[in-house]
């Protein structure tokens, strides 16, 4: 057995050290070449997250990751999904973001995959190559932010409705108008102000054009779901010869951190 201190506050995992080093040849590396950590049995990962690292022990020893319906648990697939990515886990990559489109549709999450907080985080801590979760913020953004703007159109509010003063049409040259909120156009910049990454605003401000031109703001597609629009592995990172998909998860409702405070 070897331990794992992960986090500030060096959570410990005590893991089989054939199943580690199988797992990744981070840990492999790390246990047989000599380094102290092969000395002491330990290795100490304090910026990484003790609850993504708990869902990676799952992976690990029954090669499936638990379901939850927590504001929490969503966090730990984020922080999952970094990790698989900074330890070069393509399969394990792909299951989370499985995870988290399959947690998405179930509990009908919007806004909560997308806050500043989450994609910075992405952002941040990814390589920055446009696919898999990063594609998928980019697309569910897309989504949320064009219905919310409908859905506020069709109730036809007065315009002392606090969306009315924010609504706003966007144009790009010839191309047809898609509608947002000034508020998520202004949410969308902040995040690329924040993470120095103008490439973010430039690919969502891409995807308004597409939708607006192939689409329509009223036909954007809901990444949630998988099938034939939204492809199955559309936001996979493995090679075009892959075709996979994780069994959806299941349980009753979507619990935020402040409905488990009041537990």
């Amino acid at each position: 057995m070897v331990t794992i201190y992960v986090g500030p506050e060096r959570k410990g995992f005590f893991i089989h050290k054939k199943l580690l080093c199988e797992s990744a040849q981070f840990f492999k590396g790390a246990f047989t070449r000599g380094f102290e950590e092969a000395h002491k049995g330990e290795i100490v990962m304090l910026e990484d997250s003790p609850g993504a690292f708990s869902l990676y022990v799952n992976w690990i020893y029954r090669s499936t990751l638990p379901t939850g319906n927590t504001e929490e648990h969503l966090h730990n697939l984020y922080d999952l999904y970094i990790f698989a990515d900074k330890l070069c886990l393509v399969e394990l990559k792909d299951k989370t973001m499985d995870s988290i489109q399959d947690m998405a549709k179930k509990y009908d999450l919007g806004d909560e995959l997308i806050t500043v907080d989450l994609v910075s985080k992405v952002l941040l801590n990814t390589r920055s190559k446009w696919e898999g979760l990063r594609r998928f913020l980019i697309r569910h953004m897309l989504f949320v932010y064009t219905s919310r703007y409908l859905d506020d159109n069709e109730e036809d509010l007065t315009s002392e409705n606090e969306y009315d003063s924010e609504s706003s049409e966007y144009e790009f040259g010839d191309v047809a108008t898609t509608y947002v909120m000034r508020r998520d156009v202004k949410k969308v910049y902040e995040i690329a102000i924040n993470c120095n990454d103008f490439r973010f605003l430039d690919m969502f401000i891409k995807r308004l054009i597409f939708a607006s031109k192939a689409e329509g703001p009223r036909d954007v597609e809901d990444v949630r779901y998988r099938g034939i629009m939204v492809g199955r592995c559309s936001f996979h990172c493995h090679g075009k010869e892959v075709d996979c998909r994780a069994v959806s998860g299941a349980s009753d409702s979507f619990l935020r951190k402040s409905d488990m405070n009041k537990a």
